[in-house]
């Protein structure tokens, strides 16, 4: 039999090109459609974590409409929200002091229930902090290997092919691939995986990148399953490596399956027309900026196919914190590397890490802050900063873009008073403003900007002296994958894709295999074990990983810093010059105080004198102190 009910109409309208569901309310009689459940997110949740508030979503077919009954007594219904949509109903539960295996719950309609057993599982792993002595290697999951030719192409998707030939579409890379080359990367001295994102895209086209995700809770079935990326984390601990998982906040992919059928009106932030973010993070401390320019940076869309997500919606807000929680709790996800860190809603972002954080105090996470305009436009987001109009900020460290650009134009330009070598010297004067610098994630490279080994128009002497930098160092060094063969890529680029380049050997095709020894050419070898052994170097002397930085002002062309602690130190030198330099090392004894000898782990050299040290043209050297 039907009722009639207070039902909504729905209406289409496209603001520049952006499709979106206009919810009318009515006073119109209809028969209504019987409420059905599709899908409750998340799926499962944990009776053994300290937060005890559990959201709810709950989606199907007019599912508003339906009364909840717990049939649990010991937990209790905090609310019940019902949104615009009546295909969408909020469930907020107390699970108070409740830790049984499930939650009963009634869905009432029309006297008739409809019971669900909610799942709740016992929680044993714990993430690992990630920290200095780390190092970090990023991988782009559709470019590195094909571990499942069966999974390249899959009709049920919106982007149907797979063609290595097509710099902006799929080539088959997967979670499988990567399992299969971990053996590798722990040779390489990798003790941190991050991958660039691995839920799924379900876009028309260009979806390979992986920043458009259309569901929170499902990994891209081009990539591997749940279980699949679940066995990832699993198999990186078994090696005593730790997984990053990258996570995208601010926006979502155009065809998110919520976008398709909106929620509400202010579920992603809405323009009279399309607004692009004006990507000036500045705006956020800038104490003369306009209050419309704040506004655009954060509401503003990072592309027509990446709508903003409205962070300040409350059960929105909830609703992306519990799928992160669940991410590290399901996969044992040990750190986060935050996507377009700066264009989120600030507020939502500390409340989202002091949620994570309440769970695991040690959480580590880094925020992607890319914008030229000094340390301060990366140090503001940061936890315990010092910069006093700073807000509270529960972001572990930024990814360190400011060194990033020091480090290329002291390799790229001839040192002067304020350019080449200086760059670094005067980045890291700023560091106090940090409350650890240590934690920054360094690189030289990424899945954004141009091959380091482009960047330096393939010289192999500056890339030592890069690397070299970077892994002596304070931060937390990361490789973008490649990097170690001395992979290249065009110059200018002309596509995203030919930095994102296929590893040579990940494909059951290629005829030669760089992940063996065999497939690299000498210098590619010879690249290969020099991270290596500095790689090694880092993890076994803490006080390269942990000790403390000293730098002296840049000198001609040269440029010395020392990391060390009570009880070692290592002298760093780079000359720049295209001539041998002779360092006179009398302004520096109170670092070489009590040192009288020392070994030169670039080249393996015995110093028998530190009064002088010769440093040849475009070197670095890297020298334990001994007494």
């Amino acid at each position: 039999m039907f009722e009639i009910y207070l039902s909504y109409f729905r209406c289409m309208k496209i603001i520049n090109g952006t499709l979106f569901t206009l919810l009318i309310f009515a006073q119109f009689q209809v028969w209504a459609q019987k409420p059905e459940i599709k899908r409750i997110d998340p799926e499962y949740w944990w009776h053994n974590l300290e937060t005890r508030d559990l959201q709810l979503c709950v989606y199907g077919i007019n599912v508003g409409l339906y009364e909840t009954k717990l049939k649990t007594t010991e937990v209790k219904i905090k609310s019940i929200q019902k949104l615009s949509n009546p295909n969408y109903l909020i469930v907020n539960l107390d699970l108070q002091q409740y830790h049984g295996n499930s939650v009963i719950i009634d869905f009432v309609f029309e006297d008739k229930s409809k019971t669900i057993t909610y799942k709740l599982e016992t929680l044993y792993k714990l993430p690992h902090s990630i920290e200095p002595s780390d190092f970090v290697y990023l991988v782009f999951p559709d470019r590195f290997s094909n571990g499942d030719i069966k999974n390249d192409a899959l009709k049920t998707l919106q982007e149907k092919t797979c063609d290595r030939s097509n710099l902006g579409g799929r080539h088959g890379g997967d979670i499988q691939g990567i399992i299969n080359h971990l053996d590798y990367l722990l040779d390489l001295g990798v003790t941190a995986l991050w991958l660039n994102p691995t839920l799924i895209n379900d876009q028309p086209a260009y979806s390979y990148h992986g920043y458009a995700l259309t569901d929170n809770y499902a990994s891209d079935p081009r990539l591997g399953s749940n279980q699949l990326y679940k066995k990832l984390g699993d198999e990186l601990h078994k090696r005593s490596m730790k997984l990053i998982m990258d996570l995208v906040p601010n926006h979502i992919g155009s065809k998110h399956w919520m976008m398709l059928d909106l929620p509400e009106n202010d579920f992603v932030n809405q323009w009279p027309e399309f607004t692009r973010t004006n990507y000036r993070a500045t705006t956020q401390f800038d104490p003369h900026a306009s209050a419309y320019d704040k506004k655009r940076m954060v509401d503003g869309w990072f592309d027509l196919h990446m709508p903003d997500v409205n962070q300040r919606n409350p059960w929105v807000a909830t609703y992306l914190m519990q799928s992160y929680l669940w991410w590290i709790n399901y996969a044992g996800i040990d750190g986060f590397r935050i996507d377009t860190y700066s264009y989120n809603d600030y507020d939502f972002m500390d409340k989202c890490m002091t949620y994570i954080q309440n769970e695991y105090p040690n959480f580590y996470s880094t925020g992607e802050i890319w914008e030229q305009g000094g340390v301060l436009n990366m140090a503001y987001f940061t936890e315990k900063n010092t910069y006093t109009k700073s807000p509270q900020s529960h972001l572990s460290s930024a990814k360190d873009f400011q060194l990033y650009w020091s480090i290329l134009d002291a390799l790229k330009n001839k040192p002067e008073w304020d350019k080449g070598l200086a760059k670094i010297y005067f980045t890291l004067t700023h560091d106090g403003l940090y409350h650890d610098a240590n934690l920054n994630l360094t690189f030289l490279d990424n899945h954004d900007v141009n091959r380091f080994y482009t960047e330096i128009k393939e010289d192999f002497n500056k890339w030592k002296i890069g690397m070299g930098l970077l892994l002596t160092l304070r931060g937390i060094p990361s490789i973008y994958y490649g990097t170690e063969l001395l992979l290249s890529n065009p110059l200018p680029k002309t596509n995203d894709g030919e930095i994102r380049q296929d590893f040579p050997g990940g494909w059951p095709t290629d005829t030669i295999n760089k992940f063996n020894e065999i497939g690299r050419t000498a210098k590619e070898n010879e690249a290969f074990h020099f991270i290596k052994k500095l790689v090694n170097l880092r993890k076994n002397e803490e006080a390269i990983s942990h000790g403390k930085l000293m730098q002296f002002t840049p000198e001609g062309n040269t440029y010395v810093f020392f990391r060390y602690n009570a009880s070692s130190c290592f002298m760093i030198a780079v000359n720049r010059g295209e001539e041998a330099a002779d360092l006179d090392t009398r302004r520096m004894q109170e670092r070489l105080t009590g040192y009288t000898k020392g070994i030169d782990h670039v080249n393996n050299e015995t110093l028998s004198s530190l009064g002088r040290v010769k440093l040849e043209p475009n070197t670095i050297r890297i020298i334990e102190l001994l007494k």
